[in-house]
């Protein structure tokens, strides 16, 4: 009788666990892998978080130093505060399932141009 109890939690533990076996969910989403990243997302927060976040502060400094050394050049501060004070501070279960951007450092408008050079000059 306990062996019969221990296959039947166990089946239906497995069921929980992966309800694409069932077919109950569309393809691509789960209910185990959307608690998956709702566990797991948070967990990579702690650790990314204040790294972030002490690179976002010594962005804002170094901008604003970058400014006063340079007689007020606004450009200047903004090229080191876009990259450093923005982007992604926390993880979520939407960057971890690809639907937003992870961006560490978020250039934003400031952004250089990107080259089109292909290795050969025009006339």
């Amino acid at each position: 009788m306990k062996g019969s109890r221990t296959l039947i939690g166990s089946a239906v533990v497995i069921g929980l666990l992966y309800p694409g076996l069932s077919g109950a969910q569309p393809a691509g989403k789960t209910k185990s892998g959307e608690f998956a990243r709702g566990v797991v997302a948070p967990l990579l927060s702690v650790g990314y978080f204040p790294i972030k976040f002490a690179t976002g502060v010594a962005g804002a400094v170094l901008g604003g130093v970058s400014g006063f050394l340079t007689g007020g050049n606004e450009r200047a501060a903004e090229g080191i505060w876009h990259p450093m004070t923005g982007g992604t501070y926390f993880i979520t279960p939407a960057v971890l399932d690809g639907e937003r951007p992870f961006l560490p450092f978020d250039y934003g408008p400031s952004a250089p141009p990107r080259s089109t050079y292909s290795g050969y000059m025009q006339p």
